[in-house]
């Protein structure tokens, strides 16, 4: 957009509003009301997010006030919402992005499938047009959350979006580091807390030199311990270094998560956020693939993983693009 000539406005909450103003510093940005999902520890995790419904259409009620504010501050004339679902204008053009149109139920009650699609698609038909972060063909990575589904609005799939496409390396601290295998941690807490310590105790007794990456924005340390270097954050292009000097790279299963492994090529053991559901169907969909190796929170065994990892090739280079998404900015933008 910014090649275009388009003046920009960055607006967010929490990790994603960091990367976005150290990546992007001299331009102007908001604060938005977060969402703040739990993910509780327990048998009923998904039940208990479920439950947070009337959170999350609360804070979408601020959202839109919060977006009416800054359309009039800025003069604002087009939006590209990254599955906020109040940040939205009926003055203004309005592209929802997501890659989980059918939320998944708890499997238990995976009877109610249908009824989510529905209530979701309401949401989103509120928008001017659906961007899905995917191919269209068979070789997709977000399979039944965004394929084969009937549409009101008009859609576009663009393609993997990954910050690592066609990415060009500079000089890093990690080069020097001696490890194998990298530990990416995000997500919200308690849960993140509760897998790096999991992660840490097991780790200890392989041979294999770790790097972890904490994933906590707020504060910038680099510890060693035995076999461990634990480093709170790393900016793109160290995070880039890292996850290509890996051979094995151990993370969540989040779809941003996963475009980063595709495009790159790598060989990953995701473990889901537990109660959350498509986390837990792109975990299992891509290790019935053969892409990657998936394991349960609770049910971590990290040596028995690694041995199952050398059997599994890892996932096949995707090509992302920015050619879809150009395209569709420029008919937006310019039409």
């Amino acid at each position: 957009m910014l090649q275009k000539g388009a003046n920009v406005t960055i607006a967010g909450n929490g990790g994603s509003l960091y990367l976005l103003k150290e990546q992007y510093p001299s331009l102007k940005h908001y604060e938005l009301p977060g969402y703040n999902i739990s993910y509780p520890i327990g048998k009923n995790a998904a039940v208990q997010s479920l439950l947070q419904a009337p959170k999350i259409l609360s804070t979408i009620k601020k959202e839109k006030l919060q977006t009416e504010s800054i359309i009039n501050e800025e003069n604002i004339d087009f939006i590209i919402s990254d599955n906020r679902y109040g940040v939205r204008n009926d003055r203004v053009k309005s592209v929802f992005m997501c890659h989980q149109v059918a939320l998944q139920a708890p499997k238990r009650v995976s009877f109610l499938n249908p009824l989510l699609l529905k209530l979701h698609l309401q949401q989103i038909n509120k928008f001017d047009m659906l961007w899905i972060p995917d191919e269209s063909s068979k070789e997709n990575l977000s399979g039944i959350l965004s394929h084969n589904i009937t549409f009101d609005i008009p859609h576009r799939y663009i393609g993997l979006q990954s910050r690592f496409v066609n990415f060009r390396k500079k000089e890093s601290f990690i080069d020097s580091l001696d490890f194998s295998i990298a530990v990416v941690l995000s997500g919200p807490e308690p849960q993140r807390t509760v897998l790096e310590d999991t992660l840490r105790e097991q780790l200890q007794n392989v041979s294999e030199k770790i790097l972890l990456i904490q994933g906590k924005t707020e504060q910038q340390n680099i510890l060693e311990e035995n076999n461990i270097t634990a480093i709170s954050y790393l900016n793109t292009n160290d995070l880039y270094a890292a996850l290509t000097k890996a051979s094995t790279i151990i993370c969540r299963s989040g779809y941003s998560s996963i475009m980063d492994l595709a495009v790159l090529g790598k060989k990953a053991l995701l473990i889901p956020t537990a109660g959350q559901t498509e986390q837990e169907y792109l975990a299992s969909s891509l290790s019935e693939k053969g892409y990657a190796l998936t394991c349960r929170q609770e049910d971590l065994d990290i040596q028995k993983a690694l041995q199952q990892l050398e059997r599994i090739e890892g996932f096949p280079i995707f090509e992302g693009s920015q050619e879809s998404i150009s395209a569709e900015l420029e008919e937006l933008l310019f039409e």
